[in-house]
């Protein structure tokens, strides 16, 4: 009998193990995801200030100027929003009583 309690103890405590090196793994994979969004969120916002540049002093068109600017600013407004959208944790709604249905008159 104490040999099966201690087999399932050693299971579980191998279980947990598991889930905390999958737990550690996964931040460390979002980490990673985050650390990219951001390179590529400021790679879009160089590269539109370069183009904007060339534009304005090479190619000398001030309306070309503006077009790039504004794409390239909607393009890193996209990028940055959804990064920071990225890193929101959803609640947790499984339970009935986390559910709000407000006022019941």
């Amino acid at each position: 009998m104490a040999k099966k309690h201690g087999d399932r103890r050693q299971a579980r405590k191998e279980r947990a193990k598991e889930a905390k090196e999958a737990k550690r793994e996964a931040q460390e994979r979002a980490q990673k995801r985050r650390r990219l969004q951001m390179r590529v969120s400021a790679a879009v916002a160089v590269l539109t200030l370069v183009i904007a540049a060339i534009c304005y002093w090479v190619l000398d068109n001030r309306q070309l100027m503006g077009i790039t600017l504004l794409i390239g600013g909607v393009l890193f407004l996209v990028i940055a929003l959804g990064s920071l959208a990225s890193g929101v944790q959803p609640r947790d709604r499984t339970r009935a009583g986390s559910i709000d249905y407000g006022n019941r008159d």
